[in-house]
């Protein structure tokens, strides 16, 4: 058995590290201290997927119930895996924007990386609600401090929309506790499931607001444009890949296990909402000639398709969420590191001044294909998988919802545009100075790749860690 606490050690080492690297003058890569740190991590993960994992708890306040409490429950695993796994697949893209040996974005990386597993092994709610403000304000110093040119006016709406929806979950966290008298999901589980679903009604509502701002979905998602655009590729990857999926995540942790009976009063219009976020992102993102704008959107429509299928509220289609957002968890990075390779060469993402990458460039047109082909769900990739069951789901629930399904035909088709434009159009100027992927980046797209497809062929690798029967 492995202790879960022990995948935070090398991460909080490799933080230490860090800095007495530099201290000492020790001329020891930064980056090679992080990848350390990570691939630690990912080991002890396996070890713990093979043998088991252990809880571990921390009183850090009895008065209040404050500890540090971590334990899987039966959604955490899946979440847990890309939390591992997805930020070292991430972590070489910090070239593009970040090219020399950067001690304080390495630092803060591993901090989003510790943060991050920390909350998605939380049983105790303050804790999780803890590490989950660490994590976001490290984003949005990371955002402020390594973006562009509006990198501030970017950063500062990205935390003002978070905090409001932290302090939404925070309201909620508290409500619960004058209720149960507890922030422990094994001791408010029973008592609130015997609850008048009813009187739950302004807990749950503060709960989905504050989902609905991070995952995020029309029309809560203003600050997402600027914050994916104006972010480094591989903070970019972080938001789309990791922090959308945190409101995701609190949100499945009050359907499934806490207050199953109280989401049925919510379902149909929240489901409506998904639908015309899901189409709005799709008709946004059709319009664009920005690869990184359009990817952007389009990771907006599969959050909005996700939370179509967890409000369905059968096991179908919140397997079908989960599987989606873990997913789409791998392949929106993957686009957003092919798009930071495009602008790190040409100094642009803009469609109309790229082409012809197909001849030039023939290992990131494979790749590329493989990106947009996942994304539109084709099968034997993982999204198809996603797709299929959250909409089965929304069926099984009330067929009217499966209309959803036609935002991914309009997904298709600016995908497809984006393919014909990129690697097919005649070659500009900018495109005869490009060079192809690198060993090291071959490698990156190679593993990326692998994954999408292990999880398309082999789904039950997600769906058989899901337990929806308890915490």
């Amino acid at each position: 058995m492995v202790d879960l606490v022990y995948l935070l050690v090398p991460g909080i080492l490799g933080i230490l590290a860090l800095y007495l690297n530099k201290a000492a003058n020790l001329r020891i890569r930064a980056s090679w201290i992080s990848y350390a740190a990570m691939i630690a991590t990912v080991l002890i993960f396996v070890s713990g997927v093979i043998t088991g994992f252990s809880g571990f708890s921390l009183v850090i306040s009895r008065a209040i119930d404050f500890s540090i409490l971590f334990a899987l429950n039966g959604i955490s695993l899946p979440f847990l895996l890309l939390a591992v796994l997805l930020p070292i697949l991430i972590f070489p893209s910090r070239r593009y924007d970040i090219p020399e040996e950067n001690t304080l974005f390495d630092t803060m990386f591993l901090l989003v990386y510790i943060s991050l597993i920390s909350m998605f092994m939380s049983s105790n709610l303050l804790g999780l609600f803890m590490f989950m403000e660490i994590a976001l304000l490290s984003a949005f110093a990371m955002i402020f401090l390594w973006g562009n040119r509006n990198s501030f006016s970017s950063a500062m709406k990205f935390l003002i929309f978070t905090q409001i929806s932290s302090m939404l979950i925070l309201t909620s966290f508290l409500m619960i506790f004058l209720y149960t008298g507890s922030f422990s999901l094994y001791a408010m589980q029973s008592i609130l499931r015997s609850m008048n679903p009813a009187y739950l009604i302004p807990i749950f509502s503060l709960v989905l607001i504050s989902a609905l701002i991070k995952f995020p979905v029309f029309p809560l998602h203003e600050w997402m444009p600027d914050a994916y655009f104006d972010s480094p590729t591989s903070i970019t990857s972080m938001l789309s890949g990791l922090f959308s999926k945190l409101g995701g995540y609190v949100l499945l942790l009050f359907i499934v296990f806490l207050m199953p009976r109280t989401v049925s009063y919510f379902s149909t219009p929240v489901m409506v909402l998904a639908a015309v976020s899901a189409f709005y992102a799709a008709f946004v993102a059709l319009s664009q000639r920005n690869l990184k704008m359009m990817f952007s959107y389009s990771s907006m429509l599969y959050m909005s398709v996700a939370l179509l299928g967890m409000m369905s509220n059968n096991p179908i289609g919140i397997d079908g969420s989960i599987f989606l957002m873990v997913s789409y968890g791998f392949i929106s990075p993957m686009a957003f590191t092919l798009t930071g390779y495009l602008k790190s060469q040409t100094s642009t993402d803009d469609m109309s001044a790229l082409g012809g990458l197909m001849r030039k460039l023939p290992l990131f047109s494979l790749f590329f294909v493989i990106a947009v082909f996942s994304s539109i769900g084709v099968p034997g990739f993982s999204n198809f998988i996603g797709e299929f069951l959250v909409f089965l789901g929304a069926f099984k629930y009330n067929p009217v919802f499966v209309a959803p399904i036609l935002s991914l035909i309009i997904a298709t088709a600016y995908y497809l545009y984006s393919i014909k434009r990129v690697l097919f159009e005649r070659f500009t100027s900018a495109v005869k100075k490009l060079h192809d992927l690198d060993a090291a980046e071959t490698i990156q797209m190679g593993v990326f790749s692998s994954i999408i497809i292990l999880l398309g062929v082999l789904p039950y690798i997600i769906i058989n860690s899901i337990n929806l029967g308890g915490i």
